[in-house]
């Protein structure tokens, strides 16, 4: 290990923060050289005096056209495979940024922050995010002005720490409340909600929703209304929090009958039955697909009907309930031979030939097994398991 690189080493461990890091190449692989915590004042674009004293409009009309000339340069070197050369121009041009004012200088870390994530450079992606951080820690929530605080937040977004995201975001929700800007507040919260299904965090994001949903119906936005509970309800069921999954779409249901978008309502009593049945809470369950099958099918939403009798019969069969199955695999029959469902049907007759054979009714489920194999003749679709049923009859 060599002098640099034991440096370096050193450097990460202690937590130091490191601005801005030259690259060149030292026997065909990339080394950093030392870092620069400071501007260098030897750099002629840099104005005398600053830090001292703000700066004129031509000083930084100077800094933002050199600004834009660097990424220019740097994006072509980048397109043409010199991942390292561009990453020297815009650590150059991330110190102009900062002799450009904080906000410059925030904007510019995310935009390079987020070409280090896409070109997987995992030191200066850390290393402007370390920025990012002693930026935050330097300076009081005084200073932190709401629009430095909706950069630094996108910064951060950038660079994907996503963690010191959602405290930004959290400081602007504060004030937006405090400010009693519900517009503002709906704005921080959706964007929270976002953060956290990006960390995978369903629980602090389906808290996020919930507050999202106060906000609406207080509001009486109906139609927010409703995206936020589609969305509780993807979280809920994906936290596997049945019961809440449940209560939400009954909510969701009352809405979508209100306002007559009662084709809506099939597809989600379907997955309250299949919540119920989860629950090992049958007769909620069969009720459900009852309700699901009677309500598809007077809006012709024959795939929705099919699932909720094919679902129902399997329900019956595992309770022993053999007639009632029969019953509801026959009524699944006429469903399936409308929407041309031929391997639904294959499967019907498979369940009805399996139940005849269980209560020794062996000509009828041989006429079961036939009508199967006659469709399944026409796909090559399971034709040898029915021909070796069949043969096992009389």
């Amino acid at each position: 290990m060599n002098s640099w690189q034991f440096l370096l080493r050193v450097l990460l461990a202690t937590g130091i923060n490191l601005t801005f890091v030259v690259y060149k190449s030292l026997a065909q692989s990339r080394q950093a050289n030392p870092p620069k915590t400071e501007l260098d004042a030897t750099n002629p674009l840099i104005p005398a005096g600053y830090g001292k004293r703000k700066l004129s409009d031509f000083e930084i009309y100077r800094l933002k056209k050199e600004i834009n000339k660097l990424e220019q340069t740097a994006q072509m070197e980048l397109k043409q495979g010199n991942a390292d050369k561009a990453f020297e121009l815009w650590y150059r041009q991330l110190e102009l940024a900062q002799a450009n004012g904080l906000e410059v200088e925030i904007e510019a870390l995310g935009r390079v922050g987020a070409i280090a994530w896409q070109e997987n450079r995992a030191f200066d992606l850390r290393n402007i995010a370390n920025r990012l951080i002693a930026i935050e820690k330097q300076k009081t929530p005084a200073d932190l002005s709401p629009q430095l605080l909706k950069s630094l937040g996108i910064a951060y977004q950038q660079v994907r720490y996503l963690e010191e995201a959602i405290a930004v975001e959290q400081q602007i929700l504060c004030q937006s409340k405090a400010d009693n800007d519900s517009e503002a507040v709906k704005i921080s919260l959706e964007t929270i909600g976002k953060l956290h299904l990006a960390r995978l965090d369903y629980r602090k994001a389906s808290k996020t929703y919930q507050e999202l949903l106060t906000l609406a119906k207080a509001k009486s936005n109906t139609k927010q209304v409703n995206s936020y509970l589609m969305k509780l309800i993807e979280l809920y069921d994906r936290t596997q929090q049945t019961k809440s999954a449940i209560a939400t779409k009954q909510k969701l249901i009352t809405n979508y009958q209100e306002s007559q978008k009662l084709a809506q309502v099939a597809k989600l009593e379907l997955a309250i039955a299949h919540d119920y049945q989860t629950l090992n809470q049958t007769t909620k369950a069969r009720e459900a697909y009852e309700q699901a099958f009677t309500l598809a099918s007077a809006t012709q939403q024959l795939a929705i009907a099919s699932d909720a009798l094919d679902s129902l019969g399997t329900l019956y069969l595992q309770e022993k309930q053999d007639q009632k199955a029969i019953a509801t695999f026959n009524q699944l029959i006429t469903i399936q031979n409308q929407s041309d469902n031929y391997y639904g049907l294959i499967n019907t007759y498979d369940h009805l030939g399996k139940i005849s054979l269980k209560s020794a009714q062996k000509k009828e489920a041989k006429q079961y097994f036939q009508q199967a194999l006659a469709l399944a003749k026409t796909l090559d679709y399971r034709v040898e398991y029915f021909n070796q049923q069949i043969a096992k009859l009389p």
